[in-house]
């Protein structure tokens, strides 16, 4: 067989593992169940030429290690074994359709197991355009993700195999609605009984760049398209909570919601979609939530007191504290505002630059105003801007002599703005690292970063995945059941009220 290159299979997708010369395999839950991940399926049956030893299991191997995840679908045969025990020892989520045998080998793998009745196409809402509208969170950003989750503490395989439920564990989903971005995961909550150092599990999570904030600070209302985007995300993520039997719900949005004259009406749509009624979160609720999202993720050596910076695209929440938030502020300070606001040309004048760092710190300035002893605290970023960022500075580089892991420094965030502002959106989607949605707002996103971090005056940047997202999960933990949740903890003059 001639085996397809690497570049030929080099995108995102999901893997399909079945008993691909049975004929009787049928791949539309298959590709059901991908389309609502939203990714392509990669069936061998259909890329390859033949399956001969070893050009067809090289093109299976490199298939799997560019996959997001893999689906395997009942009957399996005996050429599955190799596929599956690869794709487990490499980290892969592992997704099955349909119910295996007691003594199948397969039980001895951590997998998530998937009901076919929810992935039947009444089950869906038609999607606004036909087609996927996102991706799993910077599965486009090649190898950059593992070797983010590397650097940050815990690894991909610890983060990507989760088992399935227990009677240990409450099955959460969570969703973080933004300027930005809508994102979803499902995670298994530890019980109280382990205590407080257990980590949640998480079983899938969706990262979808809808722009909902789009124009909202020009116009005031949502811009139909992104609220169209919403609808169909919103469908999958539907989809999604019902296939993988999620007990509790819990949907927060932000500050597009807040800032927008006919955000009841997309809290509507919402209810209409999901069943559920969303909260939305004042920036003092939505820099708590983040906060315990942070602090929970935590890796070791990291010590307290924390300075979380949660940059976002419509404002940026700043919280402070040890073990939960003592100070807290929201500033009006987004990557996606900044974008529309100043930097309206590509690339950018030196004009529309300086002003928007001069616009950036003055932000800052007011912002840090508020937040007392910031000086001693380690400064944590979050959101994808930060995490763009530490992709684009982390591609190709090796860590300097005590650089610490899942640190970003000064120098290489400077490098990253350096690097940025000489370029047009086009070579911005070349440059190693990008996230191909974020090529628009980078600039903005850079700038913040670096400004946040002259402006605390700190050297390093502790580069955090967990935030907001994790933070609503965590809540849900003492949740009744199928229902959302009341409102976050109330902050007074930027001090959580007990």
């Amino acid at each position: 067989m001639n085996a397809p290159t690497g570049r030929a299979i080099r995108m995102p997708h999901a893997y399909y593992c079945a008993k691909c010369k049975n004929e009787q395999t049928d791949p539309r839950d298959a590709e059901r169940l991908a389309d609502i991940l939203g990714l392509p399926l990669w069936l061998p049956k259909d890329k390859a030429d033949s399956f001969g030893f070893p050009d067809g299991a090289l093109a299976c191997q490199r298939a799997i290690d560019e996959a997001d995840c893999v689906i395997c679908q009942p009957p399996i045969g005996r050429d599955c074994a190799w596929e599956l025990g690869y794709a487990a020892g490499t980290g892969k989520k592992i997704y099955v359709i349909g119910p295996l045998p007691e003594d199948d080998w397969m039980t001895k793998i951590d997998i998530h197991y998937v009901d076919p009745a929810a992935l039947a196409p009444r089950s869906r809402r038609p999607r606004a355009d036909g087609g996927p509208v996102g991706v799993p969170a910077f599965a486009e950003q090649d190898r950059m993700q593992d070797r983010i989750w590397d650097r940050i503490g815990g690894g991909a395989a610890s983060l990507r195999r989760p088992g399935p439920p227990s009677h240990a564990s409450t099955r959460v989903a969570a969703i973080d609605c933004g300027t930005n971005s809508l994102r979803l995961i499902v995670a298994d909550l530890p019980s109280a009984e382990r205590g407080p150092a257990a980590r949640m599990v998480e079983v899938v999570e969706r990262f979808d760049i809808i722009r909902l904030g789009q124009d909202v600070g020009r116009t005031g209302r949502l811009a139909r398209k992104a609220v169209d985007r919403a609808r169909a995300v919103l469908a999958d993520y539907a989809a999604l909570i019902t296939a993988f039997d999620v007990e509790r719900v819990r949907m927060c949005a932000t500050w597009v919601s807040r800032g927008s004259a006919d955000g009841e009406e997309f809290l509507a749509l919402v209810r209409d979609t999901l069943g559920l009624t969303s909260e939305v979160l004042s920036g003092g609720q939505e820099a708590h939530l983040a906060f315990e999202g942070v602090i929970r993720g935590l890796a070791g050596g990291i010590e307290a007191p924390y300075l979380m910076a949660d940059i976002g695209g419509g404002s940026t929440q700043f919280a402070l504290g040890t073990s939960d938030v003592e100070h807290a502020v929201s500033a009006d300070l987004g990557c996606v505002r900044i974008t529309e606001h100043h930097l309206r040309t590509d690339p950018p004048t030196p004009q529309q630059i300086a002003a928007a760092e001069e616009a950036i710190g003055a932000e800052l300035d007011k912002a840090l105003e508020a937040l007392p002893g910031t000086r001693d605290a380690a400064l944590i970023g979050v959101s994808e801007a930060v995490t763009t960022v530490a992709a684009i500075a982390w591609a190709g580089a090796f860590s300097p002599a005590g650089h610490r892991p899942g640190c970003l420094t000064y120098h290489e965030v400077d490098r990253v703005v350096t690097e940025l502002l000489a370029t047009t959106a086009a070579q911005r989607s070349r440059i190693p690292g990008m996230h191909p949605d974020m090529v628009d707002v980078i600039v903005a996103s850079a700038l913040v970063v670096r400004a946040t971090m002259k402006h605390t005056g700190k050297e390093t940047m502790v580069v955090s995945r967990h935030g907001l997202l994790h933070g609503i999960a965590w809540s849900l933990g003492d949740r009744p059941p199928h229902t959302a949740s009341p409102s976050a903890a109330a902050i007074d003059n930027g001090k959580v009220r007990s």
